[in-house]
């Protein structure tokens, strides 16, 4: 029976470990998805500088090259404001996988202690078996060698 709990609790650890590295390699893919929407957000904000600069620069605009440009940093506006609410949510994400992390990790953790626990019970169980086996075997020996004299 106490091999049965054991083993039992072996599964319980090895499903928690899988558990434990899903929830990891899910945090590292939320962790780089997230780490490139802050790169995108970085290079359209540099693209908009950039372009708003050396439109600055030119010495005459006519209307039509205003109402381009206008146009154009209109949709690089919402551009930028599309991926700091991507990168919102995602950060939303990376909070929770996070959480979830650590929740796997503890329970892990939890179980892993649990099935020590019930290891060096059993062994300690077993040593004292072997030593009751033990002490009767010599205790018989002790009858006998006696009972022979």
């Amino acid at each position: 029976m106490a091999k049965s709990k054991v083993k039992r609790f072996e599964m319980l650890v090895e499903l928690a470990q899988n558990e434990l590295d899903k929830a990891q390699e899910t945090f590292v893919t939320i962790r780089q998805q997230l780490d490139s929407s802050q790169e995108q957000l970085n290079s359209l904000t540099e693209y908009q500088a950039n372009h708003l600069t050396k439109f600055h620069n030119e010495k005459q605009v006519n209307a039509a090259q205003l109402q381009t440009t206008q146009a154009f940093v209109d949709k690089v506006n919402k551009a930028i404001l599309s991926q700091k609410n991507q990168i919102e949510h995602m950060t939303h994400a990376l909070e929770k996988a996070h959480e979830a992390w650590i929740e796997k990790r503890a329970r892990h953790q939890a179980l892993k202690t649990v099935h020590l626990k019930l290891k060096r019970d059993e062994s300690v169980k077993l040593d004292k078996q072997e030593q009751k086996m033990l002490d009767e075997l010599a205790s018989q020996r002790f009858v006998q060698t006696q009972s022979s004299e």
